[in-house]
């Protein structure tokens, strides 16, 4: 039936004409998510950091010395928390509170657009330099263990199978 949209029957939202308030669906959902919120945006930051800073970190204090690469890190850790508090600054004053509706308001729709296209190629081009570093590693690896050489397309082969089956 038509006039069901919005009900507990529907899982459609309800129409922008119907008698809902949207001001208040929107506080409530904001003070009912705040903390999960917060927690996701943490959790997320500090997973993007391990996750990518772990595996270049040792390298990049090899190449930079360990005073230099220290003074580096602490640098780079500045300039991270001070563009962080610019964002936070920008999305306050401009009365948004994702990244997404930051640009949007900032740089209008090709800005958004933009955005929306590099954060679908950032994910993917990190997901092929860890196949890359997958992928080197595991042929040392395999060299290294007896009769490895001769069995080492069985094992990518085998590895590439059950990671395919698991997702």
């Amino acid at each position: 039936a038509r006039g069901d949209r919005g009900t507990a029957r529907s899982p459609l939202p309800p129409r922008a004409d119907s008698s809902y308030d949207r001001e208040t669906l929107v506080s409530e959902h904001k003070h009912k998510g705040k903390t999960y919120r917060q927690f996701t945006a943490v959790f997320n930051v500090v997973n993007s950091i391990i996750g990518s800073g772990i595996i270049g970190l040792p390298y990049s204090m090899k190449q930079a010395g360990f005073p230099l690469g220290i003074l580096l890190l602490f640098g780079v850790s500045y300039v991270t928390d001070f563009s962080l508090v610019l964002l936070i600054k920008g999305g306050a004053l401009s009365g948004t509170d994702t990244y997404q509706s930051l640009v949007n308001k900032t740089f209008g729709f090709p800005g958004y657009l933009l955005l929306s296209i590099l954060q679908f190629f950032y994910p993917f081009i990190a997901m092929i330099s860890y196949n890359i570093i997958t992928g080197d590693t595991l042929s040392k690896i395999f060299q290294r263990i007896p009769g490895g050489e001769s069995m080492y397309l069985f094992y990518v082969l085998f590895i590439v199978d059950v990671g395919h089956n698991n997702l």
